[in-house]
């Protein structure tokens, strides 16, 4: 309240000692930038606490991956998380009172305050993300430590923070920044195009890492998803050969590790797409048929996105620690042509353009199925007799023979995978005989590496343990690196070792509130997209200025040759 009878005093005749120095940030980032001061400030913070929250991340992922848990909750990734986090929904919160102080005319007004649409948008993302962090840590406490991305309070933190780009974009176009007229508002539009690429594709971690936990088919629906998204919208809005650029740059950073630091990490990730065949598709449809008509062009480039640009990704990918193989094709396509193309559509939404209401819902229940469809994981009836003969020091070469003999066959990837003994090896199977596998390299069996065998076939995902030491911390034996003969149990009972049986109703409720939040953040990308678009996105320029163009100018001089 005494916030509200601030801001309400500041806007008087007579304004008040620290309303005016607060008034000096938006005025000086103004004067700067050209930028009405309350979008400078909420972009500007926002990209920099993802920036920060996104090192933190791949610098925590790295750290599991290659030395299990943490020894305690506020490590130096974790901090870095958190903070990053934090300067996001602090963006939000700096957004909405510098636009009140300024007296921005924003439609959404809560009592003295003044919120603009996307800053309100940004919060709930932000809060959302920061509200994961107390919340993961109970779920740690009830279930113990599941050392994967996806679980659903990693998910909400993720999530919250990947779509920051995409709704920094959006602060953009609600200030009414152009594209064109200086320097300042294309960099803007650029860092923001760039980070809601890079936002889009952070949930594809594990695949980065080589422990991917859910299916494979992910990996291209999800490269498919966020090209659709950005590179459309990046084509729309910035105009020729931005998307291409874009995308090269994007993953030249991601493949040389730049933002995950280099090569110092104990488990190097490598980059999970290219994205510029893609971004080469996508400049080809705009040049071919234009967009003028925004919907044709974005359904032709989700179709070749999903076509010709993965076929790309699939290019790179066969160097992946989990190969692409023939056996992903059909999914890939039946799955990712039409959501592709759903993506597409959204681009379009984030861009401003204006598809019809039924063609975003239907292009969002798309997107949404197809997120859907891969998640369960059944265990197949498969045993294993798996021979372990010693190759060195603490290695062994490892043989599996199958029942039936044809288990394998047609498999996404079949494995003995070693993590958290100091790094990530992932040494794939080849058949010497019908139902005979050996393993291509001697694998670690001793210190502190966890070594399973993992097979995954369609939508089956299971694993056979080689070697586990003992955990006295949870209370688990050590398994020897002996022959057995077994059958395939289900990947998190070996995986996620550290995990423990808890009270059910409080998974319950946390499923719940990720399935609510997930449905306040759909809703509100549409509320916003909807209010921001066109002539609605003007309310962000003051009237006085400091010499400026008109706005109108600068918008009229924007217009970009499609």
């Amino acid at each position: 309240m005494a916030t509200i009878g601030l801001l309400w005093h500041g806007r008087s005749d007579d304004p008040s000692p620290l309303f005016r120095v607060l008034r000096r940030i938006p005025n000086a980032l103004e004067r700067i930038t050209g930028v009405p001061g309350w979008a400078a400030a909420t972009v500007g913070m926002s990209l920099f606490g993802l920036l920060v929250a996104g090192q933190g991340f791949y610098e925590d992922v790295s750290w599991h991956v290659a030395l299990g848990r943490d020894k305690a909750l506020f490590t130096a990734p974790h901090t870095a998380i958190i903070v990053g986090l934090g300067l996001i929904a602090g963006a939000a919160a700096f957004g909405i009172v510098f636009a009140t102080l300024d007296g921005v005319d924003t439609k959404l007004r809560w009592g003295a305050l003044r919120v603009p649409w996307s800053a309100a948008l940004l919060g709930l993302l932000g809060v959302s993300a920061v509200g994961g962090f107390p919340l993961d840590d109970l779920w740690h406490a009830a279930y113990g430590i599941d050392v994967t991305m996806w679980s659903p309070t990693h998910m909400l933190m993720i999530c919250g923070a990947a779509f920051t780009g995409a709704a920094s974009w959006l602060v953009l176009r609600e200030a009414g920044v152009p594209v064109r007229g200086r320097f300042w508002f294309r960099t803007l539009h650029v860092l923001a195009a760039w980070f809601t690429l890079q936002g889009l594709v952070a949930p594809l971690g594990e695949f980065a890492f080589g422990v991917p936990q859910f299916d494979q088919v992910f990996h291209p629906l999800l490269l498919g998803i966020a090209a659709g998204i950005a590179l459309v919208a990046i084509r729309v809005v910035l105009g020729p050969g931005w998307a291409l650029g874009i995308a090269t740059v994007s993953f030249l950073l991601d493949a040389t590790n730049a933002l995950g630091g280099g090569g110092g990490l104990p488990a190097p990730p490598r980059a999970v797409g290219v994205y510029v065949g893609s971004a080469l598709v996508v400049e080809l449809v705009a040049r071919v048929l234009g967009t003028a008509r925004p919907l044709r062009f974005a359904v032709v480039s989700g179709v070749g996105i999903a076509t010709v640009g993965m076929a790309v990704e699939w290019a790179w990918n066969t160097g992946a620690y989990q190969p692409w193989k023939a056996a992903l094709v059909p999914e890939a396509l039946l799955l990712g042509i039409p959501v592709a193309m759903a993506a597409a559509v959204l681009g379009l939404t984030l861009a401003g353009q204006r598809p019809a209401r039924p063609v975003v819902l239907a292009a969002t229940a798309v997107v949404l199925f197809g997120l859907a469809w891969p998640m369960h994981r059944p265990t197949g009836d498969v045993t294993a007799a798996v021979q372990i003969r010693p190759a060195g020091e603490s290695r062994a070469a490892v043989t599996a023979r199958l029942s039936p003999a044809d288990a394998a066959d047609g498999n996404r990837w079949f494995q003995v995978m070693s993590w958290q003994g100091g790094g990530l090896e992932a040494t794939d199977l080849r058949e010497t005989s019908p139902g005979r596998w050996v393993a291509e390299a001697p694998v670690a069996i001793g210190g502190n590496h966890k070594t399973v065998l993992r097979l995954h076939r369609g939508h089956q995902m299971m694993s056979v343990p080689i070697w586990l030491p003992a955990d006295p911390e949870i209370g688990a034996a050590a398994i020897p690196a002996v022959d057995r003969t077994m059958a395939f149990q289900p990947e998190t009972d070996y995986l996620l070792r550290e995990t423990k049986p808890g009270a059910q109703w409080f998974a319950w409720v946390v499923y719940a509130l990720l399935a609510l939040v997930t449905t306040a953040w759909i809703t509100g990308f549409g509320l916003v997209t909807a209010r921001v678009s066109g002539q609605d996105a003007r309310v962000g320029w003051r009237r006085r200025g400091f010499g400026r163009e008109a706005p109108e100018r600068l918008i009229a001089a924007s217009s970009v040759p499609r």
